[in-house]
């Protein structure tokens, strides 16, 4: 059975029902934030009464008024923002350009679907006149084809954070976003489809309209989905100031005379006539087929003629942010009155964040490049192999450790565009020369580091503060305390050599707050042996068991010096790997509050019979070596030894068994016929050992 739904926020697996507004879960993002802004600024509202004053006249004078004026399309330019991650939420254009035509249909009562309105309705339907049209000039006044994209983890259950990546000017253009997921309100069950920003009800640069990719239009992600391309339709019904049509009550307003009085919303496909228990809905029942319903996208096909006359008012106010749009002046700066088009030159653009591997290994890239659809691409790849390509995807083999560069050059035939993403491939040795034990303190670290990565798929990042600390004066943060978004944050460090490391652990400090115990908070500690490909769980606290204090803090957490936990990790399970990472992952679903880490403690001990160093007086010098070095010990009576050189993975490169060496002070050289770079020597006695590290440069 196929779903099909249409709503600003919609829902799945639910069939064609009524359901009472007020038990309702918060399905309609748009009018949530709006009561929410209502009641938090004062300015929202007088600007929202300011709002509806001018409507209420606009809309009687409208409807009486014959002037000709009043039939002709009133033009909006466009811009899509495509947020993606490279997967399928990366829509090509004729998904988008099929949602503009149906957009246009639909406001135009053009759509082949008239008909099926009831012919009590059918007075009622109205030409909206209002006509959609991609931008083909962009806010600097180049071409542009109407659609960014841009590469980016928040396109993974955004609310209007996404905004925050690209955004042209409301006053000159409606922004629409796609994206992969939406959050939900709430943490009520459900998919959200979509939300729109009520007129003169937000700041500007949160103006316009987020959607997910397979809602937009009805072919390429959206292909088979029933809902014909109208969730876009509602939601820009909300961005003109139409409220649902039950009013977001049982029987409420929604400040239209024309639509009858409605119980509840409608899912599903409703037969005519659907009679609501409000006074005013009988005979003909409920407008189920109006797009400001919740019905199946193909069974809506109808505005109202007060609904038209009361986005004319929203286009017409100055309140309402939106009577820029449609002004001569500003169809010729955005590109949209009906001149020549012109020719965009392709925006060059690598998707992705730094690429980590080990030497030896292969990366993946992808051009997000936009704008003209370009049609080649030229890749140079510093220190890759190949070292250049043309193909779209190319994937690239980095044989020696260090930091590169990578540039794309996208050219169609209007000309080129270069980017250049500097140090965007880390490649780490096979054998890391970082040995254990190690401290970070954060006393003077400063993030972004080259060696420290953080990552944060909802903006937030985790930053070095003077704020609080366990020790010293400086900590880790993340600062969540004003975040309602579901995402993760997290950071890695560099890699370490454990070859020959023997009381392996880590440990840290944390502080953290509850800010309410719905909210599903959770800190993760992982571990990585093939740098960064794979990740292996090694510690998860949550909720309560995370919090460092007792009940909760709703305000802006900062820990006292009581206020830390020592948290020990047990990794003995990486013993003898030459190159381990390790990261820490905040997420959070809901409200969240800060958290704090401190004194980063990586152990290991090199030598694993330190009585038996002491016992020989055993100690290799020079230590790092130029050319050979010398093991020194001493033996108090006659042994066997045996002596084995390893590299930094692990492989033995030479061993020499010493038979019957008497008491005494012997020096052995080693070393002679060796690379530059780091070996692990193992002197082992009676099935007793000792293991130290020396340089060869």
């Amino acid at each position: 059975m196929k779903n099909k739904y249409i709503a600003l926020m919609c829902f799945l697996f639910l069939s064609s029902i009524k359901i009472n507004a007020q038990n309702a879960p918060h399905w309609c993002a748009s009018h949530h934030e709006f009561e929410s802004q209502m009641k938090t600024n004062p300015d929202y509202a007088h600007s929202q009464k300011q709002l509806e004053e001018f409507t209420a006249r606009f809309v009687e004078d409208y409807l009486k008024s014959n002037d000709n004026q009043k039939f002709v399309n009133k033009v909006i330019p466009v811009v899509f923002h495509v947020v993606h991650e490279g997967g399928a939420e990366n829509i090509d254009r004729s998904q988008i350009l099929n949602q503009l035509e149906i957009l246009n249909n639909d406001y135009q009562r053009l759509n082949a679907d008239t008909g099926n309105t009831p012919l009590v309705f059918r007075p009622l339907a109205a030409n909206s006149n209002i006509e959609f049209r991609l931008a083909t000039l962009d806010p600097n006044g180049n071409c542009t084809d109407g659609i960014t994209r841009t590469f980016s983890g928040i396109t993974n259950g955004c609310r209007n954070n996404v905004k925050a990546l690209i955004y042209w000017p409301s006053n000159k253009y409606l922004n629409v976003w796609v994206v992969k997921s939406i959050q939900n309100t709430g943490g009520s069950p459900g998919t959200v489809l979509g939300f729109a920003q009520f007129p003169g009800s937000g700041s500007s640069l949160t103006d316009g309209i987020v959607m997910i990719h397979s809602f937009v239009g009805a072919v390429g992600t959206a292909a088979g989905n029933g809902n014909n391309g109208r969730v876009l339709c509602h939601e820009a019904g909300h961005w003109f100031n139409l409220r649902h049509i039950w009013g977001d009550a049982v029987c409420g307003s929604d400040f239209v005379s024309d639509t009858p009085p409605q119980e509840a919303l409608n899912f599903g496909c409703a037969t005519w006539p659907s009679v609501s228990n409000c006074n005013g809905n009988a005979p003909n029942g409920d407008m189920f087929m109006n797009y400001m319903d919740y019905s199946d996208g193909d069974c809506m096909n109808m505005f109202s003629a007060g609904q038209s006359a009361r986005m004319a008012a929203a286009l017409n106010s100055g309140a309402s942010g939106r009577n820029n749009l449609w002004t001569t002046a500003n169809l010729a700066a955005t590109g949209t009155d009906g001149s020549a088009p012109c020719n965009p030159v392709p925006v060059a653009l690598i998707n992705g964040e730094i690429k980590r591997l080990c030497a030896g290994g292969n990366a993946i890239f992808s051009s997000g490049s936009y704008n003209g659809a370009p049609f080649t691409y030229q890749w140079t790849f510093t220190g890759g192999n190949p070292s250049s390509s043309t193909l779209s995807n190319p994937t690239i083999n980095y044989p020696t450790a260090g930091t590169y560069d990578v540039t794309l050059v996208a050219t169609n035939p209007n000309g080129s565009n270069t980017i250049t993403r500097t140090g965007m491939v880390k490649v780490y040795a096979l054998a890391s020369s970082n040995l254990p034990p190690f401290s970070q303190g954060f006393e003077t670290l400063t993030l972004p580091d080259p060696d420290w990565y953080t990552f944060s798929d909802i903006s937030q990042q985790w930053t070095v503060t003077s704020a609080a600390a366990k020790t010293g004066t400086k900590s880790l943060v993340l600062i969540n305390n004003t975040t309602t978004l579901n995402g993760s944050d997290e950071f890695v460090t560099p890699a370490y050599n454990f070859i020959g490391a023997s009381n392996i652990g880590l440990n840290f400090q944390v502080a953290f707050a509850q800010k309410n115990t719905a909210a599903d908070n959770a800190l993760k500690v992982y571990v990585s042996t093939n740098c960064g490909a794979s990740w292996v769980p090694r510690l998860s606290k949550s909720g309560a068991s995370l919090s460092t204090i007792p009940g909760t803090n709703s305000g802006n957490f900062v820990p006292t010096a009581a206020q830390w936990r020592l948290e020990t990790v047990n990794l003995n399970n990486v013993a003898n790997q030459p190159s381990v990472m390790f990261k820490f992952e905040f997420t959070n679903t809901g409200e969240a509050n800060n958290i704090y880490l401190d004194d980063i403690n990586i152990q290991g001990t090199v030598g694993l019979d330190d009585g038996l160093a002491s016992e020989i007086d055993f100690f290799i010098a020079p230590n790092p070596a130029d050319n050979f070095t010398t093991l020194n010990f001493t033996f108090i009576k006659k042994a066997d030894a045996t002596v084995t050189v390893y590299d930094m993975i692990g492989k033995s490169i030479s061993e020499q068994n010493l038979s019957n060496l008497g008491a005494g002070s012997h020096i052995m050289e080693i070393g002679q016929n060796l690379n530059p770079g780091i070996y692990m020597v193992e002197f082992k006695v009676d099935n007793r050992k000792i293991v130290q590290r020396f340089i060869k440069q």
